[in-house]
């Protein structure tokens, strides 16, 4: 055992009513939210303190809203954050929540002995009501030392946490899960199962969610008790389905293996439907290793790592649990061997430590061997196992005992489900003044515009991704400072939040870069080459630069004005900054500036191989900037000279 499991056997049967649990109820900010800042004052014109944590919640000097100033027009909380201190958060970002406080010291016996048998305050009003209704309940606690945040962290990645679902806000948006740009999903397994998104794992994973006399049965020792498991108990279970005539043979498993009769059926259940419909008990042929066989069945998906046939081939790939499972009493009797002996006797021997592998006393490493992916497993069998028990009148009269794990460092509150709309709060557009900012992506979250000193607003506009998320920051900002920020904030249909950050710089420029202000002229660029159009001229280039750093000087060599050329050379200095661009006008391979008959022979000769392009007169000739120079081109050429496109 890697800890000790610290045990309570609680006998109380007097009457414990939930609240004496209560002491106290206050209503706090939550900001259930990434990326939202505590600023000074009640507008985004005030200078942030300090981002706020995901679903960190902030006692409030008030819950009456204080009117905006700049942004958020649904005006603004004040709260304390950091002790004494007060600052402003959006009421946008904002859920009121209204706190049930728990005593920190236990004053009844059935809190006494939760808090002595390892249970945190927060576990205590939920226990103390069942084992009120229920006093023959006996409830363990594994302290299991895992942080939580790191538990979420590790059960959320790759396929370990799968979810079949509409709410496409349950889903994860990490890269290997999701795309932004195409607002898709990635399917991980069969059809439309999913990898759940971070808040749906921490939700599943926190026990204190699933306290109430159903799904506690995911807590349940998973021990043979032959007092109420009975052949009838198992057909209770499988009432009306496929499986029911093999009751017996899934008792005598049970039994058999030390396993929870009422489990086991409730495992089949779950994993098939207990049903022939199913791919896994439809006694589908399977060839292996250059046998077939007619017929395989596995009524528990053991081994289904990908998809039900995975498994089927898993129950012919040996002789070890009675295989090849060529029938369904062994598939049964098998089946719960493999159970007890590689889960339930190794420590996973409840259905939520076969599905989070967190137990303290598991032989297998921490978050491995994990019996399923669907995240919400063992909930679905904790809840089938609950009305078989119902049907048959034992939930008062038999002595169940739980084992609950106990994590580090959880939050006071329990972790809820994230809202069920699209998660896409990222934009796929983004200008000032009517032109695209430079080196935007929808991922790159920071940008910096310069503008010259005499300006007094820029517009900014924007578009996201999808259709449904809403975006505010936008319109006409005035510039009030030098340095001046413009927080673009986009709003998912399920609420979460990013923020575009744009600093607008006011200056005459001579403390700016030549490669900041050839940024903000918005010219395209190809390592040290400027791309343009045929009637550029030296003044246009000239004004681009100048609008942005009023210091700056150009100059074009052999030329002072007019047309510039391909095979121009272009030097912008600005203070003690230079740095040179060839010229390249696209459709100009001959370098008269112009793009006619001449440029069309050219690219035909280079194409048949009668002549060469090089450097700059090479990418004018790839008008398309594809990368090759081809037929493509010459006919794009073509159609400019006779008026039907415009190469630019």
């Amino acid at each position: 055992m890697k800890k000790i499991l610290l045990i309570l056997l609680i006998s109380i049967a007097s009457f414990f009513s939930a609240s004496f649990y209560v002491s106290a109820a206050t209503v706090k900010a939550k900001v259930p939210y990434s990326d939202v800042y505590i600023r000074k004052g009640p507008g985004t014109n005030y200078d942030y303190v300090r981002k706020a944590a995901v679903n960190a919640t902030f006692d409030m000097v008030s819950n009456q809203k204080v009117a905006t100033e700049r942004g958020c027009a649904d005006g603004w909380y004040k709260v304390y954050y950091s002790g004494e201190s007060v600052g402003y958060i959006c009421s946008s970002y904002v859920t009121l929540i209204t706190i049930e406080e728990v005593h920190d010291t236990p004053t009844t016996e059935c809190e006494k002995e939760l808090a002595n048998a390892g249970f945190p305050k927060t576990y205590w009003p939920e226990l103390c009501a069942l084992k009120s209704q229920y006093p023959n309940w006996s409830f363990e606690a594994d302290v299991n030392g895992l942080d939580f945040a790191v538990a979420v962290s590790k059960e959320a990645v790759g396929k370990k946490s799968l979810i079949q679902t509409s709410y496409q806000g349950y889903l994860s948006t990490t890269t290997d899960s999701y795309d932004y740009l195409t607002d898709t999903f990635v399917v991980k397994e069969g059809k439309n199962w999913y990898s759940a998104s971070p808040d749906v794992v921490a939700y599943y994973l926190d026990p204190r969610n699933f306290l109430d006399e159903r799904y506690i049965f995911m807590f349940e020792k998973l021990s043979f008790d032959e007092e109420y498991q009975t052949v009838e108990a198992v057909q209770t279970v499988l009432n009306g389905r496929d499986l029911a005539p093999y009751s017996e043979t899934i008792y005598t498993a049970s039994r058999d293996n030390n396993i929870n009769a009422i489990y086991l059926a409730s495992r089949i259940r779950q994993e098939t439907g207990a049903n022939y419909s199913s791919y896994s008990l439809a006694g589908n042929a399977v060839t292996y290793n250059g046998i077939t066989y007619d017929h395989v069945y596995n009524p528990y998906n053991i081994g289904a790592n990908t998809g039900a046939h995975d498994g089927l081939v898993w129950a012919v790939a040996g002789t070890t649990y009675l295989r090849p499972w060529d029938n369904i009493p062994n598939a049964i009797t098998g089946g719960a061997q493999v159970i007890s002996v590689t889960y339930i006797a190794k420590g996973q021997d409840t259905g939520y430590f076969q599905k989070y592998n967190t137990s303290s006393y598991s032989e297998y490493s921490t978050y491995s061997h994990q019996y399923m992916t669907n995240v919400k497993a063992a909930y679905s069998e904790a809840s089938i196992a609950y009305d078989g028990y119902q049907d048959m009148d034992l939930l008062k009269s038999t002595a169940f005992t739980f084992v609950i794990p106990v994590y580090s460092n959880m939050s006071d509150q329990k972790y809820s489900l994230p809202e069920k709309g699209n998660p896409n709060n990222h934009l796929n557009k983004l200008t000032i003044n009517g032109k695209d900012i430079k080196g935007f992506a929808h991922d790159n979250y920071e940008y910096t515009h310069y503008v010259s000193s005499g300006a007094q607003e820029v517009r900014v506009e924007a578009t996201a991704i999808n259709s449904k998320a809403t975006i505010s920051g936008t319109g006409n900002i005035k510039l009030l400072e030098t340095e001046n920020k413009i927080e673009v904030i986009v709003t998912a249909e399920n609420k979460s939040v990013q923020k575009y950050t744009i600093k607008v710089v006011r200056t005459d420029g001579i403390e700016m870069s030549v490669k900041d202000i050839v940024d903000n002229m918005n010219v395209p660029l190809s390592e040290n080459h400027m791309l343009l159009t045929a009637g550029n001229t030296v003044e246009n280039i000239t004004s681009l630069a100048q609008k942005t750093a009023a210091t700056a000087k150009v100059s074009v060599t052999n030329k002072a004005s007019g047309n510039l050329s391909t095979g121009d050379v272009v030097t912008i200095t600005n203070g003690g900054d230079t740095v040179t661009y060839n010229i390249v006008i696209k459709g100009d391979p001959t370098g008269d500036g112009n793009i006619n008959i001449q440029d069309l022979l050219r690219v035909q000769k280079f194409i048949l191989g009668y002549t060469d392009l090089n450097g700059s007169y090479l990418k004018a000739g790839d008008t398309n900037q594809d990368g090759i120079v081809d037929i493509v081109d010459l006919l794009r050429i073509q159609k400019h000279i006779l008026g039907y496109l415009t190469i630019s």
